[in-house]
Formats: C-alpha cells, structure tokens, sequence
C-alpha cells in the first residue's frame, strides 16, 4: 500500500475513531479526533500546526481542547531540544486509567446486583409458593459472572499495559 492510500486510510480511521470515542467518553467532536489523530500518529505525536492543518480548524479550538485534554491526562508532550515545538502523544498512562475506572464502575456495578439478589432472595424465601412474588435470581448470577470474567481479563490488560509503561 503507498503513502497516499495509506494517509486516506488515516484520515477514514481518524473519523470513525472520532466518533466513536465522542460517544463512549462524552468529549467534544473535535476533541475526539484530536485523541484519534494522536492514536493513529503514534509516539511521533503531532504538533500543534500540524493538528490545526489536518484537523482543519482554528488556533484557538485546537489550542481549547489540547488545554483540556491535558487537564483529563488524556494527552501530554514533549519537546525536542533546539526545537521550539511541543509535540502532542497519547499519555501512555491514560489507557491504564481509564481501565481503573472501568473496573470500579463494574465493582459498583456488581455490588448493585449483589444487594438487589439479596433483596430478591429473602422476598423468595418469605413467600415460597407464591409465584407471582417469586423471582428468577439466574439472569443476576449469568451477569455477576459475566463481569467477574471481564473484570478478570481487564485486570491482567492492565497489569501488562502497566508493566510495559513502567518499563519505558
């Protein structure tokens, strides 16, 4: 593939990355393809004129939102000595915590579904043979193990991830 399919591959996957990141993380349109144009430029990073070029918006939006995204710890830079340029990459550790709070949403989550089995189990037990007041408690245990499972698989992502960051 030549550069110059490969650059209108970028740009397709800048989008779709865009948008599907405006949605799951409720950010600012342009502020999402900021976070994808990072993504896909790697630990090259992308300057602040090459953003507003690409991304083809005005100094003061690109400059807004990269100010914001710093604040979130979604982005950082770093510069390069004898150049005057600040050079925008992911911050290697915004994947780690954003799996931390993944996992405490589904810690909360869980004890949700714990307590309102519980509540479901002593209703149960009070009126055994009542089967209108009778709950099925097997969607809560599929669910319960779903996300033991998940946050398991999540758990070991970010240990690795974790690991591979400290070690750079």
């Amino acid at each position: 593939m030549e550069w110059e399919e490969l650059n209108a591959e970028k740009e397709l996957l800048i989008e779709r990355l865009g948008v599907h990141i405006e949605k799951k993380d409720n950010i600012p349109p342009l502020a999402a393809r900021i976070v994808s144009t990072l993504i896909l430029t790697g630990k090259r990073g992308s300057t602040f004129d090459e953003l507003v070029t690409s991304l083809q918006a005005s100094k003061s939006t690109i400059s807004t939102h990269l100010n914001n995204l710093q604040h979130l710890k979604t982005i950082t830079y770093y510069t390069i000595c004898g150049d005057r340029k600040k050079y925008f990459v992911m911050n290697p550790k915004s994947m780690i915590i954003h799996m931390g709070e993944t996992l405490d949403t589904w810690d909360n989550e869980k004890q949700l579904h714990v307590s309102i089995m519980e509540y479901k189990q002593q209703i149960n037990q009070i009126n055994p043979e009542n089967e209108d007041l009778h709950f099925d408690l097997e969607f809560h245990l599929d669910y319960l193990q779903y996300l033991e499972q998940a946050s398991d698989s999540l758990r070991k992502i970010r240990e690795k991830l974790t690991a591979k960051t400290n070690n750079e």
